[in-house]
């Protein structure tokens, strides 16, 4: 019987060991895109009381930090998908033309509404998830590729639902 709790013991720290170890693997793959978004001249918030979001306008990236380090990662890493998807001004009018005429408007019911803003506003969601795992794959920053797709699942399903209506 004392071997068997000094075997559950064990596996108890080796499982903790593996949870601190992964943990400071999404912490540096954090601070890598940090440093990577600072180098784009890009403001970083990280708070708990904000929304996840790039804001092209102040050229900031705002990450919500009441979600697990894994998540902020994947999140940071989204956001940076806007951050490139919109790096090129010209690039970006011509794959998401009315998201682009939205962004000259401080509001546009009709245009909100309309099947293509809609489509624009997804598709833009879609490709800056693809992005941001490019540009984890390009730094080598370590992510879960099934964990990540499922939050870029999740994340777009909500977008879908969000449109339809």
């Amino acid at each position: 019987m004392v071997f068997c709790i000094g075997v559950t013991i064990k596996e108890e720290k080796l499982t903790k060991t593996r949870r601190k170890l992964k943990k400071k693997v999404f912490v540096i793959g954090l601070e890598k895109i940090c440093e990577w978004v600072a180098n784009k001249n890009c403001d970083l918030e990280f708070d708990y009381c904000v929304r996840d979001e790039f804001s092209s306008a102040d050229n900031c990236i705002s990450v919500n930090t009441r979600q697990s380090i894994e998540n902020q990662l994947y999140t940071l890493l989204h956001e940076c998908g806007h951050l490139i998807l919109h790096n090129n001004e010209n690039l970006y009018n011509k794959n998401y033309p009315s998201s682009a005429k939205m962004a000259c408007y401080s509001r546009n019911i009709r245009l909100e509404r309309s099947p293509k803003y809609k489509v624009d506003v997804l598709s833009e969601e879609i490709d800056a998830w693809r992005k941001g795992k490019d540009l984890a794959n390009r730094l080598d920053v370590y992510i879960d590729e099934e964990k990540y797709y499922s939050m870029m699942t999740k994340c777009v399903y909500s977008y879908i639902n969000t449109l339809a209506g």
